[in-house]
């Protein structure tokens, strides 16, 4: 690679990682063509990008962007998962966690979350988050069980007093004579 090219993948890396949302650091040696094929396929569906890095040319696209704190961890072979969607991060998360447990040669060694760092066990952790719609839904719930709640009590008190009348009412009933 020239000066030129080096200087054009410099800027599209710098690119990538403005405003990404998260980046997860991989080691990729023992992996076959096929798997790494398979696994980018997987993460392109799930809206994220999986790139093989150039450690030097990656330390200097990192300068000055949200991920600059993983530059120490450039050592040997690595590849980057990124998103730009606060949305597919979990989702990225539990395709590298099940990729892994089902490919042993995966690595997963750190990322990068909104300026923080996490290891390959908080990785795991996110991975297990719900979906977010999912999230949505419980939230919401929590915040009507209120409501719902005290629109019961109201309910109640016209409900109990149309059982007592309808109760006085068949009381009426039995004890009034049978006209014949």
């Amino acid at each position: 690679m020239n000066k030129d090219e080096k200087a054009k993948q410099v800027a599209w890396l710098r690119d990538q990682f403005q405003g990404v949302k998260a980046v997860f650091l991989v080691d990729f040696q023992g992996l076959t063509v096929g798997e790494m094929t398979s696994l980018r396929s997987q993460l392109r569906a799930r809206g994220g990008s999986l790139k093989v890095l150039k450690n030097t040319l990656v330390r200097l696209a990192y300068k000055d962007t949200d991920v600059e704190c993983l530059g120490s961890d450039l050592v040997g072979p690595r590849a980057a998962v990124w998103t730009h969607s606060d949305d597919d991060v979990p989702a990225l998360a539990k395709i590298l966690v099940d990729f892994a447990k089902t490919h042993p040669n995966l690595g997963l060694i750190k990322g990068e979350l909104q300026n923080q760092l996490f290891e390959s066990t908080d990785l795991e952790s996110l991975a297990k988050l719900p979906p977010r719609e999912e999230l949505l839904s419980r939230l919401l719930g929590t915040m009507i069980a209120p409501i719902s709640s005290f629109v019961g009590t109201l309910a109640a008190v016209p409900r109990s007093f149309l059982t007592v009348l309808k109760a006085i009412e068949e009381k009426k009933a039995e004890s009034a004579p049978v006209a014949v």
